[in-house]
């Protein structure tokens, strides 16, 4: 990461006894996986990982956490950490606003927390498209322009002569996804379904690969499932996709070998 002489000044300015920095990053590009490059639209491994890193008096030093830990949980260790080192955990009544308790789909970072063990989570995208075709390139429903050897400012550059430009797509409507990434705390090779990624398009298109077998998502297994288990499988969507709040969204960490295995 390349961190700004601006952001170095800030970060020895503040007072390190209560301020509490995070650090993360955009989604990584693809640079020929799946055959495609220059983009991140996609939800496989190498493109939902991102960096995450915590600095503050509430974390240890040199510590990493293990599990797996989400953009959702941002902003209850933002609320975590003000509780914390304010000292009281309501807010005081200002300008007619009465204190109150706010509800997240993630949860705090904040190592003596109360957490949960976290074994499946939800990767949503909606594509992106233009509503009429604006020229040759750019058409219906998709998200393309001309590009050139100007448009990135630093390698890999695109190898076009100069002058020259390409039509470059980048995303569609159709790109519109919902899936569930399966990592659990047990893996084991024996159970398929321990470490797996499921999605469904909303083109009607569905793609299942067992992470075990397959690390690098080359083939897609979900003609092999059987009926009753894609039902169960887009079930489990519908459920992550409409659950409020920890407890609640928390239930697909709960019985899914068990309950999937049963129907292979």
């Amino acid at each position: 990461a390349v961190v700004s002489t601006q952001s170095t000044g800030i970060l020895k300015s503040i007072n390190q006894a209560n301020t509490t920095i995070i650090f993360t990053s955009d989604n990584g590009f693809l640079f020929g996986e799946f055959g495609m490059f220059m983009d991140k639209r996609q939800p496989y491994e190498v493109t939902i990982r991102v960096p995450m890193f915590v600095a503050g008096p509430l974390f240890p030093k040199g510590s990493t956490k293990e599990g797996i830990v989400l953009n959702i949980d941002i902003a209850p260790t933002v609320m975590d950490v003000a509780k914390r080192l304010e000292g009281t955990t309501r807010r005081k009544k200002e300008r007619g606003v009465v204190g109150y308790e706010l509800s997240f789909d993630g949860q705090s970072m904040v190592p003596k927390s109360k957490q949960q063990s976290r074994s499946s989570f939800v990767v949503e995208y909606h594509g992106e498209g233009n509503d009429a075709d604006k020229n040759e390139c750019s058409r219906k429903d998709m998200r393309c322009w001309y590009k050139d050897n100007t448009v990135w400012v630093t390698p890999p550059h695109f190898s076009i002569p100069a002058g020259e430009k390409f039509c470059f797509c980048e995303d569609s409507r159709n790109n519109t996804f919902t899936c569930e990434r399966r990592i659990s705390a047990e893996l084991s090779l024996e159970d398929r379904f321990s470490d797996f990624l499921h999605c469904h398009f909303s083109s009607g298109y569905s793609e299942f690969y067992d992470l075990h077998t397959d690390p690098f998502q080359m083939k897609n297994s979900w003609g092999d499932l059987s009926e009753e288990l894609r039902y169960e499988l887009m079930d489990r969507l519908d459920t992550g996709l409409k659950c409020r709040g920890l407890e609640e969204c928390s239930v697909l960490n709960k019985g899914l070998e068990g309950r999937l295995n049963e129907i292979v």
